[in-house]
């Protein structure tokens, strides 16, 4: 049962074939049940009528065997009346219900059934003599009912069979058959090499024509796509090559970063710039992007910011403790869902340059210390550290070497230039490292001492600092020179809240310095005089 209902679900034609048997039968039996009541109702109507001419043949005699009242001449006419197969029995009786002659057996049927007759008299017409019954036989009736309905049913229903065999021979040869031989031609098409499908023959116009067209438009359609697929996987498979080229030969560094931050991918660049093992699979053995870039988390910048923002982000990092440092500028950009790209430079040579540069800008070439501008930057730094530390006071030396014209004038710039040198070394000697100090024009420094607030601190430098003038300095030409200087200084949050106010404090106790005989320094005092 389960393999008729398994062939009932994939075979088309045996589906249709059932389909189109149960209607047929369906029909079959409405239509049968139909015939035999009609045929059943035609037997009946033709009994009676039959029925109804034996009673109009012996009328006659029945009239004048009631008028002599003549039992032999009644008894003919029933005998003649049972020679009818059609007749069960036959009486005649008077109207007050006398019997005169009654042949056959008992009456079986019902009173509705039987066919009953006036006989009048035969001279007198409109004067009834006696009752003429007939008993039809019922089961003769039944049997002929029965004969008839049973040759209609047989006639219809091999006339049903006969019109369901034609229909299901119609719908396999004209529909099913066509279908499983497309099927079985679509089944062994080569559909990528253009191969189209043939309509059967006598269904080139019809339904089953247009499918096979539209098989064939599909056919058409699958081919361009195969070809432009193909077109696009060798220009893929090129631009693999190439990038492939590109990624394993460049000197740039090219990586891969997932969701979870960890590095995928790294070209041998990348691994070289920092340090990984050539052999090492990243896929299987990933390594966490901030802890190789930034393992002390300073930058701030994460792949996930990257891939939440959707937009590349870029900075730069300073790799491993030695020195100089090495520095890498890195860009990340989002790939695709779950994948980011990165690019590493060294732009280890460029921050270098960059540094040199800047530290060109703010030193004077001819001792090493700052200039005017890195004094300005320094001062500037200075002032904002006072804004937010008020409590801390700093102090602010201004130096202007006595005669040093003189030096310059007696043996020449050189000389000048190497007495320049000999100060701005004895005086990068006695700062300490946060100190600053800077030649800012000719003969004239400046000293910055962060959190130098107290006066005996600064004297005692400046002590230091004088008594080393005292060695006479040797010059190229083996003359020895000594030199003198005045001194100037200003504190920061004592003498003033403002760095410019406190240079020119300085540069004022300078002068006050200069008028109290040289080689010797003041303090800014309210009076101005030093």
């Amino acid at each position: 049962m389960s393999r008729l209902l398994t062939l009932l679900h994939t075979r088309l034609a045996l589906r249709t074939t059932a389909i189109i048997l149960l209607i047929v039968g369906l029909l079959g039996v409405a239509f049968l049940l139909l015939a035999v009541h009609f045929r059943a109702q035609s037997v009946h109507q033709e009994q009676q009528a039959r029925l109804e001419g034996l009673l109009t043949t012996v009328e006659r005699t029945a009239q004048i065997a009631c008028f002599l009242n003549g039992e032999e001449l009644a008894r003919e006419l029933a005998d003649g009346l049972l020679s009818n197969d059609i007749v069960h029995a036959v009486r005649i009786e008077s109207l007050d219900g006398k019997l005169l002659v009654g042949r056959g057996g008992p009456i079986e049927s019902p009173s509705d059934a039987l066919f009953t007759r006036e006989i009048s008299s035969p001279f007198e017409p409109g004067t009834s003599l006696c009752r003429l019954i007939i008993d039809p036989d019922q089961h003769y009736i039944d049997g002929l009912v029965g004969q008839a309905s049973r040759f209609v049913g047989g006639a219809l229903l091999l006339q049903l069979l006969g019109i369901g065999f034609c229909v299901v021979l119609v719908v396999v040869r004209y529909v099913t058959r066509p279908i499983t031989g497309l099927s079985q031609r679509l089944r062994a098409l080569e559909a990528e090499t253009g191969q189209k499908l043939q309509a059967p023959r006598g269904n080139r116009d019809d339904e089953i024509g247009q499918l096979v067209n539209s098989v064939n438009a599909m056919i058409d359609n699958l081919v361009q796509s195969l070809d432009a697929e193909r077109c696009l996987r060798l220009e893929r498979e090129v631009e693999e090559r190439r990038y492939r080229a590109i990624f394993d030969n460049v000197e740039t560094g090219i990586f891969e970063v997932d969701d979870d931050g960890a590095i995928r991918v790294a070209n041998p660049a990348f691994r070289r710039l920092f340090k990984l093992p050539a052999k090492r699979d990243l896929n299987c053995h990933p390594i966490d992007f901030a802890t190789l870039v930034d393992p002390e988390g300073t930058f701030g910048a994460s792949p996930a910011t990257v891939a939440a923002g959707g937009r590349g982000q870029q900075w730069e990092v300073a790799l491993g403790d030695e020195e100089p440092r090495r520095w890498v500028n890195l860009v990340l950009n989002p790939l695709e869902a779950g994948r980011l790209q990165g690019v590493a430079h060294d732009v280890t040579a460029r921050k270098r340059a960059a540094d040199a540069a800047e530290q060109l800008a703010v030193t004077d070439p001819l001792t090493g210390l700052g200039n005017r501008r890195g004094f300005d930057r320094r001062l500037a730094v200075m002032g904002r550290h006072h804004r937010l530390y008020p409590d801390r006071c700093h102090a602010l030396v201004l130096l202007d070497f006595d005669h040093f014209k003189q030096i310059n004038d007696t043996h020449g710039h050189h000389a000048g230039d190497r007495v320049l040198r000999h100060v701005g070394g004895e005086l990068a000697v006695l700062l300490r490292q946060r100190d600053y100090v800077a030649r800012l024009g000719g003969d004239e420094f400046v000293l910055l001492l962060e959190g130098c607030g107290r006066r005996e601190e600064v004297e005692a430098l400046l002590e230091r600092f004088v008594a080393g003038l005292q060695t006479p300095i040797e010059l190229e030409s083996g003359v020895a020179v000594t030199i003198g200087v005045s001194i100037g200084v200003a504190l920061l949050g004592v003498d003033t809240e403002e760095p410019q106010q406190a240079l020119l404090l300085a540069d004022r106790a300078m002068y006050a310095a200069k008028r109290a005989g040289r080689n010797t320094w003041r303090f800014h005092t309210p009076e101005g005089n030093g």
